[in-house]
């Protein structure tokens, strides 16, 4: 008989996610840098947001293109802002925002790459999962 005063056993909260090839528990934010495999199944894993609110990103991206150069061409400015540094800043921002946002998804090449049809995973969870 089970002790009736024994708090409920739970994982620890980096291991709340679930492999999405074997479905077994798995460490989130392992999987934020490459190389990170399950160790049930041995798939490599990564964290992908491919979510349909994109267009955001690509508004900033021209915004921080477009501005700088409009008010330096309208003389509302003296000085060439520096747009590589905004363009690097706001590269590595849309790496954070889905490392975040993401799901983990099965990966190759030692977790660099992810495609969004990969035939590991069923079509029930992919769609479930956006």
């Amino acid at each position: 008989m089970p002790n009736p005063y024994q708090p409920p056993e739970t994982a620890p909260a980096n291991l709340t996610h679930d492999c999405p090839v074997c479905e077994q528990p798995v460490g989130f934010y392992r999987f934020a840098f490459p190389f990170g495999y399950c160790k049930h199944c041995r798939n490599y894993l990564t964290i992908r947001d491919w979510g349909r609110e994109s267009w955001s990103w690509t508004a900033s991206f021209i915004g921080i293109i477009v501005i700088p150069i409009g008010l330096r061409s309208y003389k509302i400015i003296d000085f060439t802002p520096p747009i590589g540094t905004m363009i690097l800043i706001w590269f590595a921002a849309s790496i954070v925002h889905s490392k975040i946002h993401g799901q983990l998804v099965p990966a190759y090449c030692w977790g660099f790459f992810a495609a969004r049809d990969d035939d590991r995973i069923s079509k029930d969870d992919a769609d479930s999962g956006t």
